[in-house]
């Protein structure tokens, strides 16, 4: 079976589109498919060879049995701001480009398009209809729905009508549609239903209904290859010093204002707190720490990707914060990767994230809608923290026996070759 993945994102870029896509593109390969990646050039520009910018090794050493995919770097206008103007072009060219680029592709028995960025979905389709090949539609997050339910824009705008027409373009032409949760998965198969409203043979709406498959991201089981860098313990003092870590875009929409009042107002005052990331409000809320006197509270700068599972093995508790209440179906990467190290988490979210927490027993939640009782629960974590931490082996085993990436896209690797008929 020959697996072309078509994904804005890809090695050596460090980001999440980038290592769910390594890791489907390594099950594949270790169940002896054949892997072409077509992605942009802008990735080309992220890194360079060795550990890179993505922390893991070499490409010439990551598939162990010599084997590597073949990846066509497509060209695209490097979006060098997060404008939408910019963003638009950055995709529209990348979509253009692509199907241009899959002819050096050859054959291909599946093609894999993720989204978003949803604009160029469209080329995913057309590269499959070039190619014969079956369409696989990966969906990471639903748009325009998560637009929304960020207030990126309103619910019947003109960006809403054009990114839902797309989308259900994809949903209808797809053979198969993943993502990454057990909410999204309902939502899906609901709009995938929808879509034959109108045929009344029932057989055909469960058909269509049941191409929906979940694909988690789950833990990735290649953090654990990166050393302890001893240095960054020993900077924080974070032997000694009970941490509280965030990891991500630092801003107000991230929760990160009620976090400074947690560390203004919390019962627990030896505890420090260190975020780690950029954003645009990062000197508005470094102001606001300093104006504060919060001297407990340091804005670190970028963590490099090698250095995650350094500062969660040595951190108390990771901060993880949704945007919004109305995100019920996401579940951060970030709460994957805490609860397989075993870092006890206080987590901002509603639905599957809350779902995965309860499971483990590693942390305490509380809605996004509710920011006035985060100083509550987090010292309720602190005062229960013994019996919480106690939990960390038994965590980590739940989320390594069933919520490891590298699990979940081998079986949707062997499940996607006997759905296929290709063989080797």
């Amino acid at each position: 079976m020959k697996v072309l993945i078509h994904t804005d994102e890809y090695y050596p870029t460090a980001q999440a589109c980038s290592y769910r896509m390594q890791v489907l593109a390594d099950a594949f390969m270790e169940t002896g498919a054949e892997v072409v990646v077509i992605t942009s050039s802008a990735n080309k520009e992220n890194g360079g060879s060795g550990r890179g910018k993505t922390g893991f090794a070499n490409k010439e050493n990551r598939d162990p049995g010599g084997r590597k995919e073949k990846i066509i770097y497509s060209p695209a206008m490097r979006m060098r701001n997060k404008k939408t103007l910019t963003r638009l072009l950055n995709n529209l060219s990348f979509g253009f480009t692509s199907v241009l680029s899959s002819f050096k592709a050859g054959k291909a028995d599946v093609v894999i398009t993720t989204s978003p960025p949803p604009l160029s979905s469209i080329s995913g389709w057309m590269i499959a209809k070039l190619k014969g090949a079956k369409l696989v539609y990966d969906v990471r997050d639903i748009w325009p729905d998560v637009a929304v339910e960020m207030g990126s824009f309103p619910k019947g705008s003109f960006y809403y009508r054009v990114f839902r027409r797309i989308a259900w373009f994809m949903y209808r032409h797809a053979d198969i549609v993943t993502t990454v949760s057990p909410g999204k998965v309902k939502k899906l198969r609901r709009y995938v239903g929808h879509i034959e409203k109108k045929n009344k043979n029932n057989a055909a709406q469960e058909s269509h209904a049941g191409k929906v498959w979940m694909v988690g991201n789950g833990y990735d089981m290649r953090v654990e290859e990166y050393p302890i860098n001893q240095s960054l313990v020993e900077k924080y003092d974070m032997e000694n010093i009970p941490t509280c870590i965030y990891v991500g875009n630092i801003g107000l929409a991230q929760g990160l204002d009620a976090l400074l009042k947690v560390a203004s107002e919390t019962k627990h005052k030896g505890i420090q707190f260190l975020l780690f990331g950029k954003g645009a409000e990062k000197e508005l809320l470094e102001k606001k720490a300093m104006e504060a006197g919060l001297d407990q509270v340091r804005f670190c700068g970028l963590l490099p990707h090698e250095d995650v599972r350094t500062i969660l093995e040595y951190a108390a508790v990771s901060f993880v914060p949704l945007k919004s209440a109305k995100m019920k179906d996401s579940i951060p990467t970030k709460l994957y990767e805490a609860l397989g190290i075993g870092c006890p988490v206080l987590l901002v979210a509603e639905g599957d994230a809350c779902g995965i927490l309860d499971e483990t027993g590693l942390g305490r939640h509380i809605s996004p809608d509710h920011p006035e009782e985060l100083t509550w629960v987090f010292d309720e974590l602190m005062d229960d923290y013994d019996e919480i931490a106690g939990r960390s082996e038994s965590a980590k085993a739940v989320i390594h026996e069933k919520y490891t990436r590298q699990k979940l896209a081998r079986e949707f690797a062997l499940r996607l070759r006997e759905r296929s008929g290709a063989g080797e």
